[in-house]
């Protein structure tokens, strides 16, 4: 699947992402997502082990969107 969300965020994973950038593209692949605690949101979906959590109210820094987009990634490998 071609996502342009999806491909700003691996092109600029230090940009000013918001967490409803990711909640979107989560959305749009099925990903589940909860608010745990009111500090971050934890993305999961059923084909990958692990998940992913980013902070809600702190800056979302590369780390946390290479992460997501690793785990679309594994996801997408999944499905060929």
């Amino acid at each position: 699947m071609h996502n342009k969300r999806l491909e700003a965020l691996r092109a600029n994973p230090g940009g000013e992402w918001r967490p409803a950038d990711i909640e979107i593209t989560a959305s749009q692949y099925a990903m589940k997502f909860r608010k745990v605690t009111g500090t971050h949101v934890v993305f999961t979906h059923p084909s990958v082990p692990d998940c992913v959590a980013v902070p809600m109210k702190q800056k979302i820094r590369a780390v946390h969107v290479k992460a997501f987009v690793a785990m679309v990634d594994r996801m997408d490998a999944l499905d060929r």
